[in-house]
């Protein structure tokens, strides 16, 4: 933990222990992506890199009598991807803190909530969007995924035929449930109308059929949806660091933090994405 110069804060440690509660608090209530991706890691904060091994599409396994004739499962490419840092910093000021202990009052850490909640909305536009500038792909970008032009998201139970063209899909291509859903707001709200007479809401009909969650992400199109096989073996987060905070340093007697963490989405099968995407801009 040398990396995060606690020792070197003007922190006691009541107070360090409070802002660790705040930070994980406001990133556990704002994150999508670890909702439905498994965690890798965490492997430590030297790594910058981190291997992927792609695999194949899928097969039928092997069937005899004797065992002799099986070919294991190959990977047709190992890449090597950078794993980022996200960070935002914030401020305690000295005054505060002396007030905090003369006077008895708790320290205000609303701008380490900030900061964390900065951070969960990078990590989730990493997952979606990834990070041109290291070429770092995202679910909605990413080379090889499986896109799908949907027909009007407004009307009455497209919703529900959609995702389940988009499940027909992934289970025919090998990929198996749990599936998750990723919409917009505006999509997640329309879908909270009742399917039909069944007297149950459209989002509760898909997310019975999914298994695995239906989430919303302000980093999604707006009539754009993701449907992910969100097993292992098909994707997951590799984490260098976990969300930590980090003194920084001192500067005109007030106190610079930083919230941060290292990861990197690994996609190893970029078919188990489905991208349902609108048939024109005005669909």
């Amino acid at each position: 933990m040398d990396y995060l110069m606690r020792e070197e804060s003007p922190l006691t440690e009541r107070e360090w222990s409070e802002v660790d509660e705040v930070v994980k608090r406001v990133v556990t209530a704002q994150i999508v992506g670890r909702h439905f991706l498994s965690l890798f890691g965490p492997m430590g904060p030297g790594v910058q890199v981190v291997a992927i091994d792609v695999s194949s599409d899928f097969e039928t396994g092997a069937s005899d009598m004797l065992g002799q004739n099986d070919d294991a499962v190959t990977l047709s490419n190992r890449i090597y991807q950078k794993v980022p840092m996200l960070h935002r910093d914030f401020i305690v000021f000295w005054r505060d803190i002396e007030t905090s202990r003369t006077q008895g009052m708790p320290l205000d850490w609303s701008s380490a909530e900030a900061a964390a909640n900065d951070v969960a909305r990078a990590e989730d536009r990493l997952i979606l969007l990834g990070d041109s500038r290291d070429n770092l792909p995202g679910l909605l970008n990413l080379e090889g995924r499986q896109v799908i032009r949907h027909k009007n998201w407004s009307e009455e139970g497209k919703g529900f035929e959609n995702v389940v063209e988009a499940l027909r899909i992934l289970s025919a291509s090998g990929f198996y449930p749990p599936y998750t859903v990723i919409v917009s707001p505006a999509i997640f709200a329309l879908w909270h109308r009742l399917y039909g007479n069944s007297g149950v809401l459209e989002v509760n009909q898909i997310r019975h059929l999914v298994q695995g969650g239906v989430y919303m992400s302000v980093f999604m199109p707006e009539n754009d949806v993701l449907v992910v096989a969100n097993s292992v073996q098909n994707l997951d987060l590799a984490i260098g660091i976990d969300t930590s905070v980090a003194f920084v340093e001192s500067s005109a007697m007030n106190h610079r933090f930083r919230v941060l963490e290292t990861l990197t989405l690994r996609v190893k099968r970029p078919g188990s994405v489905c991208h349902l995407t609108p048939l024109s801009p005005t669909s």
